[in-house]
């Protein structure tokens, strides 16, 4: 029905479909209708550009491409006139006698508190990713079996925490950015993660030693985080067998842009060995099924019988328990085998303060409170419970333009006369 139409419309369909509606149908159709626009925009104002993938580009001394847009906004910016208060931190918004916004105290390093008049302020603190208890809180998530993968520390919920003070809504809070299992203490995009913890033919188990999913939804980074977040622990366990074929075939699942399909890894192997040489308790071998559950700290009874009856499952070529696809159904048989204790990654949440498609702060009352706005991980609207990365690469990144961009705009036209 929509093979007519353009992109937006495709964009839109695909992203309000995904989130079944959850997310804000009017703001999710103004994103679509402006994504380009605003992407466009960095390029053609800040001079942002972007390699064949969408990336952004890295410097010429191979700086991050992310780290390259940041600073090209911040010196626009200082040519503009932006002034910049480093080593502040926000903590409660001012308001004038009739309940809108007038602007925020902060507070330095050393104590002192600066008070910033404004006629209207744009909470982009992050979210809060960085904040254990407000993670707990509303995702429902014990802090302890997820870790923050690219968090630095500030993410602490300080632009929710003020808008809730001033009786804003919340959009789904609990909605959670997953990307995959890692294992700390190594390079997360590595043969060692990615090729042995990331794999559909694989065998994933819980702290009881059991499956506990078709281990294919490691290919949807959601659907593995929903999964994933409820098990106390990840093991995946793979045999010489599957080492072999990483190094000669390639992986089966291809994640982000770190190794593709059919081509060779001949570094598996070497990376496996090294972990094994640190004595990383989270990568260990055995020769024997019930050694490797020792090592990891599973009953080796369990994890024998469990193993048992997915090698069962795959000589059947039909999975009994979660249906999983023949073609990822793959034997652990071959010793020695190898062992990894992973502990479920997440970039950021994206829940956040209930906005509009002016990215305007909506009250208890669904009015917006007159002079507040939220963007990026703060703002709650284009995302329903779930990161939707399958069907929206980028679109945390494009949220957190589109949403500024809005916000600017309506606040300029709102509160700053004409000359």
């Amino acid at each position: 029905a929509l093979e007519n139409v353009g992109a937006a419309d495709h964009f839109y369909d695909g992203l309000a479909s995904y989130h079944r509606y959850a997310s804000n149908a009017i703001v999710t159709r103004r994103f679509a209708n402006d994504g380009e626009k605003v992407r466009a925009w960095t390029t053609d104002f800040q001079g942002i550009t972007y390699n064949a993938k969408g990336k952004y580009d890295h410097g010429e001394n191979g700086e991050s491409g992310g780290m390259v847009a940041i600073m090209k906004m911040y010196e626009l910016g200082q040519e503009l006139g932006v002034e910049f208060i480093f080593d502040a931190r926000a903590y409660e918004l001012l308001t004038d006698a009739n309940g809108a916004v007038a602007g925020a105290l902060c507070k330095t390093r050393t104590g002192d508190i600066i008070q910033v008049n404004a006629k209207a302020v744009d909470l982009c603190t992050g979210g809060f990713s960085a904040n254990a208890e407000m993670f707990e809180k509303y995702t429902h998530v014990k802090y302890d079996r997820v870790i923050a993968r690219g968090t630095m520390g500030t993410q602490r919920g300080d632009g929710l925490n003020m808008g809730l003070a001033l009786g804003a809504q919340l959009h789904h809070p609990s909605a959670i950015n997953y990307c995959s299992p890692i294992l700390p203490g190594h390079y997360n995009k590595g043969a060692l993660t990615i090729c042995g913890a990331n794999q559909a033919d694989t065998i994933f188990l819980n702290q009881d030693a059991r499956r506990f999913c078709d281990e294919s939804v490691i290919k949807d980074w959601t659907l593995s985080g929903n999964i994933g977040c409820q098990q106390e622990h990840i093991f995946t366990v793979i045999d010489q067998a599957f080492v072999d074929k990483i190094m000669s075939e390639g992986v089966v699942t291809r994640r982000a842009n770190y190794f593709e399909p059919g081509d060779p890894v001949p570094q598996f192997q070497e990376e496996i060995d090294k972990a094994l040489t640190r004595d990383n308790p989270r990568v260990v071998k055995a020769d024997t099924i019930e050694e490797l559950a020792g090592k990891l700290g599973l009953d080796p009874a369990a994890m024998k019988a469990e193993i048992d009856k997915y090698n069962g499952y795959c000589d059947e070529g039909y999975d009994h328990d979660f249906l999983k696809s023949e073609e990822f159904l793959r034997k652990m048989d071959t010793p020695p085998f190898y062992g990894f204790k992973t502990v479920l990654a997440f970039y950021n949440t994206v829940g956040g303060l209930k906005v509009d498609e002016y990215a305007r702060v909506i009250h208890e009352d669904f009015k917006p409170i007159p002079g507040l706005y939220a963007g990026g991980s703060d703002a709650g609207a284009l995302f329903g419970p779930y990161y939707d990365v399958s069907c929206a690469p980028g679109s945390t990144q494009l949220w957190a333009r589109v949403s500024g961009y809005w916000a600017a705009e309506h606040a300029v036209n709102e509160y700053i006369p004409t000359v």
